[in-house]
């Protein structure tokens, strides 16, 4: 079944009453009923960050001054995903069902609509570049001429295999020259440079399934990284330029800003686990140990750590304790994180967006809690580092102001963008199945 033809079914009245469908089934239906005593506030919005280790839903409340509120959020282990690839459909059905449930009684409100993340090495970005004719010179440019332009500039781009997710100006040209808005200017002509975010249809759709079989409405997708810089960007930051990447489980998510607008998206396939694996196979213990003694004890610059000092460590095999030197631990850390940042280098430095970044490098996503993280970044770009975190929030602001949370964050402010704007454009057939996805970002600020 087509993604298209898959949500258009689903968005029918009573699609997830029926208990079976081509494969659907009702999922947690009557759990949903069961919650219907709860209040469904038409300020709230939900993200739902679907990762490689965990799987995040973030509820959140808009006031009328456009304050955001958290209600509520829970966490639960990411099972069935690899990398933010859908490998086991009916454990990321239960793991998305759980952390909803979870944060639904926290915030005492029942959730319907989600706006989820999506992210993965099947994301692909493009420059692309077009020019139409003004259809009314003297009247001048219209919006009937930038569809038209950024028409132009993705069609026969796409293959059958892929749809469009996002399609996010970076400019406009006229005949006097580069414009932010060019709306009722008079021109000859109408250029448009255009970013083209694409994602693999079989990879979304499993996503879209995973959260329609528990129960709950896809109202939007959104690239993971641009809602991670949604919740820890500022204007200012935005503005002067700065590359922003965001640490998960299983990959890198990495997102270029200048000019107060997003120039290149892309992601490294490697991420906290690789920390993780390299420890346990380095100090042979297990996955679950050696997690622990990454949170508790891990350092990403070794020789800031007493050559003398001392770790207990459970051996796999044995049970028994044993001691290992803790500069060795943050020897395994600091060779992976560093190669880790080596290759988000690699990827971006030949981008002419990577020299306009002056601002520097923010961190953020669960695997940049390592210590000593900022300054090995500092070593590696040669740029300022910071670590990035959601900001200017209230309700339980205390839990989720930390890099863990961002993603989530971002996509709940990015439900209320959705809500706030109009979608500029007519919906390729990707942006109509999650219920007028917004393409174009706020470029202008």
């Amino acid at each position: 079944m087509a993604i298209a033809d898959l949500m258009e079914r689903l968005k029918r009245p009573g699609a997830l009453d029926a208990p079976e469908d081509e494969g659907l089934q009702a999922g947690s239906l009557a759990a949903g009923r069961a919650r219907l005593k709860l209040p469904a506030r038409k300020t709230m919005f939900t993200g739902l960050d679907i990762g490689t280790t965990k799987i995040c839903a973030i509820i959140g409340e808009i006031d009328p001054l456009g304050q955001v509120t958290i209600l509520g959020l829970a966490s639960t282990p990411s099972q069935g995903l690899r990398r933010g690839v859908v490998i086991n459909l009916d454990e990321t059905i239960d793991s998305i069902r759980t952390a909803i449930r979870k944060a639904e009684d926290i915030a005492q409100v029942y959730v319907r609509d989600v706006f989820v993340g999506i992210a993965g090495g099947h994301i692909q970005c493009h420059q692309l570049r077009a020019t139409v004719d003004v259809a009314n010179p003297e009247r001048g440019v219209t919006r009937s001429d930038i569809r038209r332009v950024l028409h132009r500039a993705t069609e026969n781009q796409v293959p059958p295999e892929r749809e469009i997710l996002h399609q996010i100006p970076q400019r406009f040209v006229i005949d006097d020259g580069p414009i932010l808005d060019p709306t009722g200017f008079s021109s000859r002509k109408l250029t448009v440079e255009v970013l083209l975010v694409t994602a693999a249809v079989t990879s979304a759709q499993n996503i879209i399934r995973a959260v329609s079989q528990g129960g709950f409405r896809v109202a939007g997708i959104y690239l993971e990284p641009l809602a991670s810089s949604l919740a820890i960007l500022t204007e200012q930051e935005k503005e002067l330029g700065v590359v922003m990447v965001d640490i998960g489980g299983g990959t890198s998510d990495i997102a270029i800003w200048a000019d107060g607008a997003v120039r290149y998206t892309g992601v490294v396939p490697f991420g906290g686990d690789a920390v993780t694996e390299d420890i346990s196979k380095g100090l042979k213990i297990s996955r679950y140990d050696a997690e622990n003694l990454k949170k508790r004890f891990g350092h990403c610059l070794a020789h800031e750590i007493d050559p003398e000092e001392q770790v207990q460590v459970p051996a796999a095999m044995t049970g028994q304790t044993l001691t290992e030197s803790r500069r060795f631990l943050a020897q395994i850390i600091e060779c992976r994180m560093e190669e880790m940042l080596e290759m988000v280098k690699e990827k971006i430095e030949r981008h002419p967006a990577y020299h306009q970044a002056y601002g520097g490098l923010v961190l953020t996503g669960g695997g940049s809690l390592q210590k000593g993280l900022c300054p090995l970044g500092e070593r590696v770009f040669g740029k300022q580092c910071k670590l990035g975190s959601p900001s200017g929030l209230s309700g339980l602001s205390g839990i989720v102001s930390s890099p863990i949370y961002s993603t989530g964050v971002g996509l709940v402010i990015y439900g209320l963008e959705h809500e706030r704007e109009r979608q500029f454009l007519d919906g390729n057939a990707f942006q109509r199945i999650v219920g007028r996805l917004k393409s174009v970002i706020d470029w202008y600020g």
